[in-house]
């Protein structure tokens, strides 16, 4: 039987996977990854399956691209390779995060076991919801981050018993709640609303298609199939690997065939996909910003924010360098409507906190007055700018809108949660025309309404020198 350490080692060494690159995965910091690759500690038992969970699929990624399936399996004899005819990558996932487990639960004796053997089949002649809640509030409870499928609708009570017990529950799990949503119905429902009302959840949404149950599949750790039929409900809930990755299987054949409605990006993702590239690359925009603002920067404000990167961030830093060009340009002459809150422009100039393409960032004082005169700058040069302040906050409050950083041109839209205290935050992207319109209108109503003003650059000019005045004799009383 294998050590823990040995486990670890042997597949760190051979797919080339750097320690650092481990850290930033697990979010942990690498000390503690180099002493769980040289033997001198190994893991708790509390994080465990979290950490072999997010370990599998890095590694099963890694031996494919490196094209070391065969040393893997011969490695550490399995012959159990049937599994990796239907998904290569997949299967790998499930031997390799077995292979950890088994190998941890042989290095240290203490560690909890962690899922019961065979499926739970619950059968009743009245509903099954109270024992779908009493299900999902233990598993949440024993996780850190759930990755969440389902296949019932929006509308479905099983819907709102999956989003209710998330946030009677979570605290400080992070999880991301994919659902679907009738096409007929999309206009109808107010899906901006639920992501506002629940904006401690990272929720998806994809147009409708039937299944003759429901499933839900919470990745990597549990599967649920509700049925229910006139006169008796069932709810069969499993956690065996073999029969969690056939319908995890399944139910990524089953929404890649989707249309994505709203659907969410990480940092990465973002990055990779050069997705703001293409956003910027349009003429016309819309800003609405609630933390900080990040728009207007002066270059070398974003350079010392891309200097202080780590390694791990070097897709974020390549991302930063590839916007500020795109800035450099598009600043230049287009048409762009910023609109923010009397309160966020008071707590940026306060706490210089920005969200900046994805990175939360912290501007010095000298930073802040060099932003605000680049502000004016531009300004003066392209009159086809216009600056929005949002006298009362509790209109955005009321509509939810006060929780996101909303970004808006005539073809796409995606908006960033800012609330969290993470490095970086997730994005939501808006592929939905209809969504996409029905958002766009509802903040240039707010941007023309009796709550907001447009200001002069004069204007602005004066209101930011006696803002930045007040900041100072504050700054001044409180050294």
């Amino acid at each position: 039987m294998w050590q823990y350490r040995q486990v670890f080692k042997i597949l760190t060494d051979m797919t080339n996977t750097k320690l650092s690159t481990l850290a930033y995965a697990l979010d942990y910091d690498i000390s503690y990854i180099s002493k769980w690759n040289s033997g001198k500690k190994i893991p708790s038992s509390k994080n465990i399956y979290t950490i072999n969970r997010k370990l599998a699929p890095l590694f099963a990624r890694a031996l494919i691209e490196e094209d070391k399936t065969k040393d893997f399996l011969l490695s550490f004899e399995l012959k159990n390779s049937e599994i990796l005819k239907k998904e290569p990558e997949k299967g790998l996932e499930v031997l390799i995060y077995k292979l950890l487990n088994e190998s941890y639960a042989y290095t240290n004796s203490d560690a909890v076991e962690e899922r019961p053997q065979g499926t739970n089949f619950i059968f009743k002649t009245s509903s099954v919801e109270s024992d779908l809640k009493e299900i999902l509030e233990k598993l949440i409870l024993e996780n850190i981050d759930l990755d969440i499928w389902a296949t019932f609708d929006i509308t479905s009570p099983y819907a709102d018993i999956l989003i209710q017990t998330i946030k009677k529950v979570s605290r400080d799990v992070e999880v991301n709640l994919h659902l679907l949503c009738k096409k007929d119905d999309i206009e109808k429902i107010d899906l901006l609303k639920i992501i506002t009302d629940n904006s401690s959840i990272n929720l998806e949404f994809y147009e409708r298609s039937y299944t003759h149950c429901d499933f839900i599949l919470i990745k990597g750790e549990m599967y649920i199939i509700i049925a229910e039929r006139e006169d008796y409900s069932t709810l069969t809930s499993g956690r065996e690997l073999d029969t969690l990755f056939e319908i995890s299987s399944f139910m990524d054949h089953f929404f890649d065939g989707l249309n994505k409605i709203i659907v969410t990006s990480s940092a990465q993702e973002m990055a990779e996909t050069n997705y703001r590239k293409y956003f910027y690359s349009d003429n016309e925009f819309l800003f609405l910003s609630n933390y900080g603002f990040e728009f207007l920067l002066p270059n070398k404000v974003i350079d010392r924010i891309e200097a202080s990167l780590d390694q791990d961030q070097e897709i974020n830093k390549k991302e930063i360098a590839g916007i500020k060009l795109l800035w450099d340009e598009l600043f230049v002459d287009a048409k762009i409507n910023f609109l923010t809150t009397r309160t966020s422009l008071l707590n940026y100039l306060e706490t210089g906190n920005i969200l900046y393409c994805s990175t939360r960032a912290k501007l010095s004082p000298n930073e802040i007055e060099d932003h605000l005169k680049n502000i004016i700058e531009i300004m003066k040069n392209n009159e086809n700018i216009n600056f929005y302040i949002i006298n009362d906050n509790r209109y955005l409050k009321s509509m939810g809108l006060d929780k996101f950083n909303f970004f808006i041109n005539e073809n796409n839209m995606f908006f960033k949660k800012i609330e969290g205290d993470k490095l970086s935050t997730k994005t939501s992207i808006v592929t939905d025309i209809k969504i996409h319109n029905k958002i766009q209108a509802v903040l240039k109503d707010i941007m023309n309404s009796s709550y907001s003003k447009k200001y002069s650059v004069k204007e602005l000019e004066k209101l930011f020198a006696k803002y930045a005045e007040v900041f100072k004799k504050i700054s001044h009383q409180n050294k």
